[in-house]
């Protein structure tokens, strides 16, 4: 029935107090081990061998089934997870006899499988031309029929950005639970709004709500009315279209499945025999969101499956993406029956003052459950807050401790981490300069973004406007060109030709002159509520660039003033709560360059090379490769599930930890969490940096530090 010779004599002593000290269970661990009859709750703070504990799990419930052996599926949140634990049960003999019993898959592989099993010509919608042929081709009988999608999508102006927002927006509803076949009224439409409310996601339907507004989709008048007629209508049908033609997006991997399922279960037709779960676990249960929970409450439905749940309410920390920690907080409201809810209380990674400290933190928050975890570690990691005057200081302070900890022979690895992406733009210029190798996600690579070559294009202009008339340069094409960028009103092409035709008729030598032509420009433009207005706007933001004196100055007047910065930018993930424009540190980090824009390139066009070299995430041959490199620059977000012997986080102030944008308990409290990650991940040192001046202005250290116990 699976089990080798080998595999018999470890059934013998598989009782905990027979095993090596290794793999031994404390007695959290064979408490929840040992549930059976129902559903379980576990709740596993940050080290306490919460995959030590679900592997240990199924091993009991396999061994203890004298009849069919049961089988298991096991949901992670991440491929990597999932390849973790495939990798544990391999290499891992204590595990090896559940190899066969167990399939380990993510909730998006998983359905993919499923949809694929059926339908062999799907086509997964990733690339923007994609996005673009299906809302402007297969979706257009769709939108026709609805005015107001119609007006968006017919315009020249709005057109590709609206159908951007279209594809986000038709998965955004699903993600928050939304359903095509179901909404049917507006009655049904409140009702799911109502219960997101009581889940504690209203600011999600708020911002799908703004966003349909800023199109002027909707109208601020009747909003569930305007949402049943204006959209949700468009919505459905737009749904039905996309995957009858063989399109799916990331979201549909789970929304179909889901779908199939439920008709399953509404014909009472229930998986059995050999195809048959009979336990569900959920990994990272704090971090599911409605599709994912309705999802997998089908899955054990269709089953008659036991669901065990799996996380850490402290550590809920992606509810940017619709996810919310009521679920695991409040399961017996969301999932069917009772659950036997067991809570680990040992913390085997970190050393002792780590743990105290984290605990301290995180008990300010009030919505979670209490737990009083310990550390089996009596060492103490060095532990220090370090105040400096601003940014300046704390890259040089950071470049030389990187520099002494990788002499270090006991250094194996080191992480920065800050709260949001533009605070390691500086880090990344500076150890590229040093030639000290480092690793950073690739959309945490701002320097090959797209946003930064317009950056620097605009760079380039401005650098050129000092230098006089420059041959090979035609003056009126450089002003044309930042006319374009600036914000809100990009130039139509009859706007172009005549505002070109007035600037050569000035003969200008420079830009400077080109410039001055501008300031009498009377002639219409688009947006124009008295004529000249808009170029007049014009002049003066680029008379703003051209009259900075240093790089600090003409990288604030660019972020200020011109547009297509935030295009490339605002995809990642860490900057949902913080939206500084990308290049507001790196403004700040300038101010060392002065006037010397020729070493400020130099210097960056080092740092491009150096993550040009760095190699994507799918070429390394595991996670764990990739993991080994000495020096890490990444968000708090990107750290979670992560350890490393010493670990710097970056502007320990308030305004960033927690965001100046966090006003609510929930969002303070969520802030918190994510310092408590960040804290958590280090094994032999914590360094937090602490700033007296940010972005020239005073600011005060996180309230964070007072709530540890920690001074400066």
């Amino acid at each position: 029935m699976g089990f080798n010779r080998e595999n018999k004599t470890l059934r013998r002593v598989s009782s905990p107090s027979a095993l090596p000290t290794s793999l031994k269970l404390d007695d959290d661990q064979r408490e929840f081990c040992k549930v059976s009859g129902g559903a379980v709750r576990l709740l596993a703070p940050a080290g306490c061998g919460k995959t030590h504990s679900l592997l240990w799990r199924c091993l009991h419930l396999l061994e203890k089934s004298d009849k069919e052996k049961p089988r298991f599926l096991l949901f992670t949140f991440t491929r990597a997870a999932s390849d973790e634990l495939r990798d544990r049960i391999k290499n891992d003999k204590a595990f090896q006899s559940i190899a066969p019993f167990v399939t380990i898959t993510t909730l998006n592989s998983w359905g993919f499988r499923q949809l694929k099993s059926n339908r062999h010509n799907l086509k997964l919608i990733v690339e923007k031309a994609l996005r673009y042929t299906c809302v402007n081709n297969i979706l257009q009988p769709v939108w026709q029929k609805h005015q107001y999608i119609r007006d968006v999508l017919t315009d020249k102006k709005r057109q590709s950005k609206a159908t951007h927002e279209l594809m986000d927006i038709i998965d955004q509803l699903k993600t928050l639970g939304f359903r095509h076949d179901y909404v049917q009224s507006e009655k049904h439409l409140a009702e799911h709004i109502g219960w997101l409310v009581k889940s504690g996601m209203m600011k999600h339907v708020e911002a799908v709500i703004q966003r349909l507004i800023d199109m002027e989709i909707l109208q601020r008048e009747d909003i569930i009315k305007e949402l049943q007629v204006n959209f949700i209508e468009f919505w459905k049908e737009a749904c039905e279209l996309l995957y009858q033609s063989a399109f799916i997006t990331l979201e549909d991997q789970k929304y179909w499945p889901l779908i199939e399922l439920e008709k399953h279960l509404r014909g009472k037709k229930y998986t059995s025999g050999g195809g048959r779960f009979h336990h569900i676990l959920v990994d990272e249960f704090q971090d599911i969101n409605p599709l994912d929970l309705n999802l997998l409450k089908a899955i054990a439905a269709v089953n008659k499956a036991e669901l065990t749940i799996v996380g850490d309410d402290d550590q809920a920390i992606y509810e940017w993406r619709g996810a919310t920690p009521s679920f695991i907080l409040n399961p017996d409201d969301y999932l069917d029956g009772k659950y036997t809810t067991c809570i680990l209380g040992t913390n085997y990674r970190s050393p002792k003052n780590i743990v105290e400290l984290s605990q301290k933190l995180i008990a300010h928050n009030k919505r979670r459950v209490s737990k009083k975890v310990k550390a089996f570690s009596t060492s103490q990691a060095q532990v220090s807050a370090v105040l400096l005057h601003g940014l300046t200081d704390s890259v040089e302070y950071v470049l030389g401790l990187v520099q002494d900890l990788l002499r270090e022979n006991d250094c194996k690895n080191i992480a920065i981490i800050g709260r949001k992406r533009s605070q390691i733009i500086p880090y990344q210029i500076i150890f590229a300069g040093q030639n000290i190798p480092f690793y950073a996600a690739e959309d945490l690579q701002v320097f090959l973004s797209a946003a930064f070559y317009e950056l620097k294009d605009i760079l380039a202009i401005r650098a050129r406007a000092g230098m006089g008339s420059i041959a090979g340069f035609n003056p009126v094409n450089d002003l044309l060109k930042l006319c374009d960028k600036i914000k809100r009103y990009p130039l139509r092409k009859t706007d172009r030709q005549s505002l070109m035709q007035h600037l050569n008729q000035a003969r200008p030598r420079t830009i400077r002159d080109a410039l001055k032509a501008l300031f009498t420009y009377a002639g219409p433009l688009k947006g124009d509520n008295i004529g000249g207005r808009m170029s007049l706007d014009f002049a003066g933001a680029i008379a703003g660039l051209l009259g900075s004196k240093t790089v600090a100055e003409s990288i604030s007047a660019i972020s200020d003033h011109f547009d297509g910065l935030q295009k490339d930018y605002g995809k990642s993930i860490d900057d949902i709560f913080y939206a500084d424009p990308p290049f507001l540190h790196l403004g700040e980090y300038a101010q060392r360059y002065g006037d010397d824009y020729q070493t400020f390139y130099d210097d960056i066009e080092k740092a491009v090379s150096t993550l040009a070299r760095i190699p994507p995430e799918d070429q390394y041959e595991n996670e764990d490769e990739q993991w080994k490199l000495p020096l890490h620059l990444m968000t708090a977000l990107r750290a979670k599930g992560k350890e490393f012997d010493t670990v710097i986080v970056l502007d320990a102030n308030d305004g960033i930890w927690p965001s100046k944008l966090a006003q609510t308990e929930d969002e303070i409290e969520q802030e918190r969490r994510l310092f408590y990650v960040a804290t958590t991940r280090a094994r032999k040192r914590l360094v937090y940096l602490v700033n007296k001046m940010i972005l020239d202005e005073v600011v005060m250290p996180t309230p964070y530090l007072a709530e540890m116990g920690l001074s400066l």
